[in-house]
């Protein structure tokens, strides 16, 4: 199946250029008045617009999942030109066939043993209840899923403070959605237990999690072990070890909530990432970062990294105390609100950012031409 989706994707690449060599060429009103060789129109399709490997697969598994073919447009934040070579594709290379309705028949039923299946998080939590015997509080903090079955002591000399069961669900649900294939995938840190959630959620997923924390690693192992998931796990320190013989589609780290921690942690995690394009997935809170987010930014653009979606209000961390200065935190607050209340709420709270990997940077095209040329 592999070799049939490499040859799928240079087949697509073919197609993709062509039609918007053809389509600039002779409908195209924002370019109707510039004199554009086919030859650049080219360049600038390899340069701007050729998916990789791994986009290309996304966007095929967006497709086939869909209620109708034509959600693909808001759900790429594209328009109708850019889904029509994918559709025209896809049918003639008797893939799938489309309603007039615009549902989607699959009719090569392999790709769903290939391309993941979006879950929900409704979907995830049953499973997870069904398998670990439990009852998911989404408030409650993450590691307590597993609190019958393995011990694990938060460590604040690791800057370790769980999320909520809640958050563990939206990330895995969210993983499930974004990711075309089952792995291999990469975990920088995990003291959240997210690989293990992910893996329950569907045992065929590869994963790897490296960790400096021993702990956290001998205890996924064993919940790997109990439940036979297909988890790998390996103790090392990213400030020293800088790059493994794996590749990966993508990973996700909940790093330390500073700049340098951010790009200590991504920095690991992109050159362990495949030349065929990856996903990326980032928690990170605005704890101690403030206008640094600007030089973060910059960070992601040098390492080819295209933010995709940032999404807020998802990710929390039930009260806990932890450090010290807990104690006068909440001595400030209980001025003003009433102790309990207060621990019902988050102590902490993260977005999600998801990236597109470029596996190759474009090159920047100068050309002389209308303000309103769409090319």
């Amino acid at each position: 199946m592999e070799k049939y989706l490499n040859q799928l994707y240079k087949r697509f690449i073919i197609l993709d250029k062509n039609y918007l060599v053809l389509d600039a060429k002779k409908y195209s009103t924002s370019l109707e008045k510039l004199k554009i060789s086919d030859r650049e129109v080219s360049q600038f399709y390899k340069n701007y617009y050729q998916p990789s490997f791994i986009d290309f697969l996304s966007d095929i598994k967006d497709i086939i999942y869909s209620e109708n073919v034509l959600e693909f447009i808001q759900k790429t934040s594209s328009e109708d030109w850019n889904l029509w070579p994918y559709l025209d594709f896809l049918v003639k290379e008797k893939i799938i066939k489309v309603e007039k309705s615009g549902r989607p028949i699959l009719l090569k039923k392999e790709l769903k043993k290939v391309l993941l299946p979006p879950l929900k998080e409704g979907e995830i939590k049953n499973i997870l209840e069904k398998k670990l015997g439990v009852r998911i509080k989404k408030n409650d903090y993450v590691i307590n899923l597993f609190k019958k079955i393995c011990h694990f002591r938060v460590k604040k000399e690791w800057d370790q403070m769980p999320i909520s069961q809640g958050s563990a669900l939206f990330l895995v649900s969210k993983i499930s959605e974004v990711l075309p294939l089952r792995g291999p995938f990469l975990f920088v840190g995990d003291d959240d237990f997210i690989s293990v959630i992910l893996a329950l959620s569907n045992p065929d997923f590869q994963l790897k999690v490296i960790d400096a924390d021993k702990e956290v690693l001998s205890s996924i192992a064993f919940l790997a072990e109990k439940f036979n998931l297909k988890i790998e796990t390996e103790r090392l320190d990213i400030r020293k070890r800088r790059k493994s013989k794996e590749k990966f589609i993508g990973f996700l780290t909940n790093p330390v909530y500073t700049q340098a921690g951010v790009e200590e942690f991504m920095g690991f995690g992109i050159r362990q990432l495949s030349d065929k394009g990856a996903k990326v997935f980032l928690e990170v809170g605005d704890e101690s970062i403030g206008k640094r987010f600007l030089f973060l930014q910059e960070f992601f653009s040098k390492n080819n990294l295209v933010i995709d979606e940032i999404i807020k209000r998802k990710i929390s961390y039930p009260y806990i105390m932890l450090y010290k200065e807990d104690k006068e935190i909440l001595r400030r607050f209980a001025s003003l609100i009433k102790e309990g209340v207060i621990k019902r709420y988050p102590k902490l709270a993260a977005s999600l950012y998801i990236f597109r990997y470029l596996p190759k940077r474009p090159k920047k095209l100068k050309r002389k031409g209308e303000f309103y040329a769409y090319l």
